[in-house]
């Protein structure tokens, strides 16, 4: 596999940022970065409006201004590329903030790492590849639906002036949004009892079944044994009119690897409106899902880094004079002792120039 590359466009008003994070690109292996830089307001908004780079990394403060002020702006102007927001100050709100904001993922400066700059970017870019997609799937189906419709209507209009316009263009819109061929999900329909009766080519590809293979078996065919026991309960949710939406849940492949899928299920009527059959259309979601485990298992990590920083806060009594620290309990210790107890920080001693410049002068009056 080739050497990944991304270009990335840098919002930040402090060159130290900007240098430690070209730093941390730099150590990056995997892949290769084309990092630019721009530390104002106006400047970060014309670079995001050119989508000229892959990805954006935005910084919390802008002088007088916020990235969450430039992050709506961006968005509202159209921006389709991922932007991450970074900011100094950690905290679930401003996280929650950004996210609705359009923010693809949310790094607090003083925590980030190569491996963890690496991860956002990557997920944050097929994140929104994903995302957008989706959108023109979604889009196309609607325009498609609605052109059928129009079709149908106006076909069942000119051949059958008598019938109820009305009510075919309803029952063909059941039909099209139960069994639409030629799309990316896999379609299924089944008898009530659970037989398979038709299989679409999409099906074929995700399971690994051709239609003659499947159809008029038993949906266990493609159901794990272990998830059998949830079967019954669709059908008989479904058997009542129920239609179920996005219901997550693991398919077995015809050789045997498993994958993730949300499933839409409905029901199919007849002409009279009795309940004919079932209707399954199945997502292969199974890189979406392994990405949204990596993403937990990250922000796992990072909250148990936060768990174990100890913080000293307070007012603390020291000596003038001999610079101890006075406890909880009354007892006077070294500070190295009292920090070194209170935190995972270790002491190492010397002396300072102005300290050795004083022992020198000190020892050459004495002689």
């Amino acid at each position: 596999m080739g050497k990944r590359y991304f270009r990335v466009l840098l919002i930040d008003d402090d060159e130290d940022d900007y240098t430690l994070l070209r730093i941390m690109l730099s150590e990056i292996r995997s892949t290769s970065f084309d990092l630019q830089w721009v530390n104002t307001y106006e400047a970060g908004l014309k670079g995001i409006c050119s989508s000229e780079h892959d990805v954006y990394l935005l910084d919390y403060r802008l002088g007088h201004k916020d990235g969450l002020q430039l992050l709506r702006e961006a968005t509202s102007r159209g921006c389709e590329k991922p932007i991450i927001l970074l900011t100094g100050q950690g905290g679930y709100d401003v996280d929650i903030e950004a996210m609705e904001a359009g923010a693809s993922d949310f790094l607090v400066k003083g925590q980030i790492t190569p491996d963890i700059l690496d991860r956002s970017i990557r997920y944050s870019t097929v994140q929104k590849v994903t995302d957008l997609e989706l959108r023109r799937y979604r889009d196309y189906l609607e325009q498609l639906v609605r052109e059928r419709t129009s079709e149908l209507v106006e076909a069942n209009s000119k051949l059958q002036i008598e019938m109820d316009v009305r009510r075919e263009a309803e029952k063909s819109n059941r039909q099209l949004a139960a069994i639409v061929e030629g799309t990316d999900d896999a379609i299924v329909s089944l008898t009530l009892s659970g037989l398979i009766t038709s299989w679409n080519m999409a099906a074929e590809i995700m399971y690994g079944y051709n239609a003659a293979e499947a159809i008029g078996q038993p949906a266990s065919l493609h159901i794990p044994l272990e998830n059998l026991d949830e079967v019954p309960a669709l059908i008989a949710r479904v058997s009542r009119g129920e239609s179920i939406f996005h219901h997550e849940t693991i398919r077995r492949k015809k050789n045997g690897d498993y994958i993730n899928v949300s499933i839409t299920i409905s029901p199919i009527r007849d002409d009279s409106g009795s309940l004919v059959g079932i209707s399954c259309i199945a997502r292969d979601i199974t890189e979406r899902e392994r990405v949204r485990k990596e993403r937990e298992e990250l922000i796992l990590e990072l909250r148990k880094a936060l768990a174990n920083v100890k913080v000293l806060k307070g007012l603390l009594p020291i000596c003038a004079w001999c610079k101890k620290i006075r406890d909880d309990k009354g007892y006077w210790q070294q500070i190295e002792a009292y920090i070194s107890d209170r935190s995972e920080a270790d002491f190492s001693h010397g002396i300072c120039p102005s300290c050795a410049e004083k022992a020198r002068e000190s020892k050459d009056s004495t002689s």
